[in-house]
């Protein structure tokens, strides 16, 4: 891959070889292919003395290779969003989600209940879903990737969101410390009001299989391989960089008003 980027900024240095390239100027500029190796390494070498002369047109051209990698991943990040963005934001998604479907900002939180950086961010994301303005909706994916505690805790919160009573287990789970063992979801979910044996029912059902499954794939489809993981208006925020999703949702908050 370097080679070929160094490839690519050599070409592009080369249109600023006009002395160097004086004995080709005849020469039509489909010919390029059709010269003899003989030529080609008199062409390259031209090249080469040129640029170890001027170094910064190459460090130029390389620049410009790398802003163009970083714009075409950005464009490509984009629209990979687009139809994750728009599935999301319906009025009437699959998804626990808290607020207005008509808010403004809208806040994506991939998380593990797990993930040490997802109960740190905890705090922060709540204030967010608490907020009595309407103007934040907070949607809750659960992407359990860490232990196989975490996809049974995010089952479990399924489970809970069938009863009304996902957010009580949402809370109860992120504040506990340790291990998620069953006993211990049993434990909270008990103290959140969940009827157990409809719990592990619904635990077991297609529909929180199905979520899970699609919650995985749109995280795969926008690159989003860690936990937590922030979609705030399309925009994506990996890890735990709670200043920019503040500074996002400020912005989206600032440009309604």
């Amino acid at each position: 891959m370097a080679l070929h980027i160094l490839k690519k900024a050599t070409v592009c240095c080369a249109v600023a070889l006009p002395l160097a390239m004086t004995s080709l100027a005849s020469t039509p500029a489909h010919a390029a292919d059709d010269l003899s190796p003989a030529q080609q390494k008199q062409v390259e070498s031209m090249i080469e003395g040129y640029l170890m002369d001027h170094p910064d047109v190459l460090l130029r051209a390389l620049q410009n290779v790398q802003t163009w990698q970083m714009s075409e991943q950005t464009r490509r990040q984009d629209e990979a969003i687009a139809p994750v963005w728009q599935a999301l934001s319906a009025k009437d998604p699959i998804a626990p989600s808290v607020g207005s479907a008509d808010a403004p900002v809208t806040v994506v939180e991939f998380f593990d209940y797990q993930c040490g950086y997802c109960k740190r961010a905890f705090d922060d994301v709540m204030a967010m879903a608490d907020d009595d303005t309407q103007k934040i909706r907070t949607i809750f994916l659960e992407l359990p990737i860490l232990t196989p505690e975490s996809v049974v805790a995010a089952r479990a919160a399924l489970a809970a969101h069938k009863q009304g009573k996902y957010l009580e287990l949402h809370r109860a789970m992120m504040g506990s410390r340790g291990q998620l063992t069953n006993d211990r979801i049993d434990e909270l979910a008990a103290g959140a009001g969940l009827d157990i044996a409809q719990m592990h029912k619904d635990m077991d059902s297609d529909d929180v299989k199905k979520e899970l499954s699609r919650n995985s794939a749109m995280a795969k489809s926008i690159g989003v391989n860690g936990t937590p993981a922030f979609l705030i208006n399309g925009t994506l925020v990996p890890g735990a960089d709670m200043e920019r999703v503040k500074s996002l949702v400020d912005a989206g908050l600032s440009k309604d008003s």
